[in-house]
């Protein structure tokens, strides 16, 4: 039995988003509420091989957007919610980093297991108002950190070319989101911290992957799709649903160094807050914590790097940026 094993560091910076209608866009609840990144790029192990990659992102979010503009910090106060009232918390900025090791397994040639298990950090940069007439202070949030929600998939080959180095292979996956990682931290007040800076999302969440890859010499295509069905934690917080479909272009350059591209499409339904655990709009005028900042639709462009120092090893360097 052989180890593969690979290293992934990728870098991702984001937007913070402030919801007008019901279809504008909240980006900075679409990736920190526990959207299944792709398994796509994960080292597949051969049949009775294991494969172990580490990853690293890196997702900072300082940009306030109402559906696809960006809003200064003095539109976002003055912003009148549906009730005629304003928020009295806003974000400036929000650092997510996490660390992933996935381990994988080759039972047969068509059919390949994997667990994912993060760990997350999670700070945030807030101004909130002291009143009227009395200007706005700036603040940083103590970080949460902690296990995240560990992953379970498999993957099986619909259809492949040859078992070793495949041409053409269309591969489905079937999974699920555990809640490893806590949802309910609390600030030193006795309230639960804002629930996408939590470092789980308390719920069982089923993941179904499609994934299309063509090698044609040194180029590599791959289209992929992944929806996840949020469920509702036992805290009555429901994240949205999303469906993640992506599309990558890799070049092998050497044989040590690949470079790559792509585009995705991310569309996140809202939140719900059944129980009022996280939001009470009665008590609480944070914009963060507010549901009806979540969900929408979003394309992100990627580029990158792949460094192969040495067989079966890999670190995978690369940058996202929203495009809309």
């Amino acid at each position: 039995m052989r180890k593969i094993s690979g290293i992934v560091i990728s870098v991702a910076l984001v937007c913070l988003s402030l919801a007008h209608e019901a279809h504008s866009s909240g980006l900075c609840c679409q990736l920190s509420s526990g959207v299944q990144e792709s398994l796509a790029g994960v080292a597949a192990p051969g049949t009775e091989e294991v494969s172990l990659q580490f990853n690293y992102s890196f997702t900072r979010m300082d940009k306030i957007k109402d559906g696809g503009s960006t809003r200064s910090l003095t539109e976002a106060r003055s912003y009148t919610k549906p009730d005629g009232t304003t928020y009295t918390s806003l974000p400036l900025s929000m650092d997510m980093a996490r660390y992933t090791m996935t381990a994988g397994y080759g039972f047969t040639p068509k059919i390949k297991a994997f667990v994912s298990i993060p760990y997350v950090r999670n700070t945030m940069d807030m101004t909130a108002s002291n009143g009227a007439m009395l200007g706005w202070t700036d603040m940083t949030m103590p970080p949460v950190s902690g296990l995240g929600d560990a992953t379970v998939m498999g993957l099986y080959r619909l259809s492949m070319d040859r078992e070793i180095r495949p041409t053409n292979t269309v591969t489905l996956g079937f999974g699920v989101k555990t809640p490893t990682g806590s949802s309910t931290e609390r600030t030193e007040s006795g309230r639960f911290i804002h629930a996408h800076m939590q470092p789980g999302t308390g719920s069982w969440d089923p993941l179904f992957s499609i994934i299309d890859t063509k090698m044609m010499g040194s180029f590599l295509v791959q289209a992929d799709a992944t929806y996840q069905l949020a469920t509702r934690n036992k805290e009555g917080y429901k994240f949205g649903d999303s469906l993640a479909a992506t599309f990558t272009g890799k070049y092998a350059v050497v044989k040590e160094l690949n470079v790559l591209a792509g585009l995705t499409w991310l569309h996140v339904n809202r939140a719900s807050d059944k129980n009022g655990s996280y939001y009470d709009p009665v008590t609480n005028s944070s914009l963060m914590d507010d549901p009806a900042n979540t969900g929408g639709d979003s394309l992100w462009a990627t580029a990158g790097v792949q460094v192969l120092p040495f067989r079966n090893g890999m670190i995978d360097l690369k940058a996202q940026l929203p495009a809309w």
